[in-house]
Formats: C-alpha cells, structure tokens, sequence
C-alpha cells in the first residue's frame, strides 16, 4: 500500500469516525437514561430482604445520606440527560450536513444513512436495499471517497480532527 493509499484510508476512518458521533452521543444517552431507571428502582425497593432484622445491634451514632443520595443521584443525572440529549442532537445535525454532500435518492446515501443515522445492521441494510453486504460495503466506500472530494468535508473533518 503506498503512501496516498494509507492517506485515503487514514481520511475515511476519521468520515466514519464522525458520521459515528450521533450513534456514540445516542448510546451515551441511553446508558444514562438506563442508569437513572436503575436508581429509581432502588428507590422503589422495600427494605427488607434475606436476613434482615429491625433490631438495631450496630449500636452506632453515624447518620447516612439515605434518600438524600439518591436524590442527589438523580438529579445530576437528569441534568447529564438534558446535556446529552442537546449533544445528539448536535451531532444528527452534523452528519446530516455530511450527507447533503449526497444526492438525495442515491444508493450511497440511502445506505450512510441506514448505517450512521438509523444504526443499522449491515445484514439489516443488505435485506432493505435488496444487495449483498458486499455490495453495501461498495457502496459505503464509494459514498466516503465522494465525501472526501469534498473540499468542505475535508474542512469539517480538519477541525473535527483538531478537537477530537
């Protein structure tokens, strides 16, 4: 592999890299929403359980946050929520930009989008468009380089790679 080639290769995995941002900001949010749920039920669990006795035998004077914690838990991680949900956001606008680069009905779209917006499966996206994962894969690669002839992407990929 020469010098340009490793270039090309280098150039299409940070476009994927950022077409993938949507899909980390999303998976961020889903853990945190997953999280919060999880803190709610603990919440909600009664105290009881195997072996537990109403007896005080501790004998100690040390008070606990209790409910307090969890409040505070919660709270933050609402906040954490609130933050990411404007972050994927954010980032479905940025790959959007991206993908308008592409004409609208082409195949290479179609299939950026199904993999980097709707986060499909490449079997998934094979069985909609009626092609072979290959094909799919074909069709990816030739919708990255034509992405990259983009004097603007590479302007947005430059400054994406200097925060990143």
């Amino acid at each position: 592999m020469d010098k340009r080639q490793k270039q090309e290769e280098k150039d299409k995995k940070l476009l994927k890299q950022y077409l993938n941002q949507y899909y980390i900001s999303k998976a961020k949010r889903l853990q945190l929403e997953k999280r919060l749920k999880n803190i709610r039920e603990e919440m909600n669990t009664p105290i009881g359980g195997l072996g537990y006795s109403p007896v005080n035998y501790g004998g100690t004077n040390q008070v606990g946050l209790g409910a307090a914690s969890f409040v505070y838990r919660m709270s933050e991680i609402e906040t954490r929520i609130g933050e990411q949900k404007t972050r994927v956001e954010n980032a479905l606008l940025k790959v959007m930009d991206i993908m308008d680069f592409l004409e609208e009905d082409s195949k290479e779209r179609m299939i950026l989008e199904l993999r980097f917006i709707d986060i499909e499966s490449w079997d998934t996206i094979a069985h909609k468009m009626y092609l072979s994962r290959s094909s799919c894969f074909n069709y990816q690669n030739k919708a990255l380089k034509k992405l990259l002839s983009y004097k603007k992407v590479r302007m947005i990929l430059d400054k994406y790679k200097d925060t990143y």
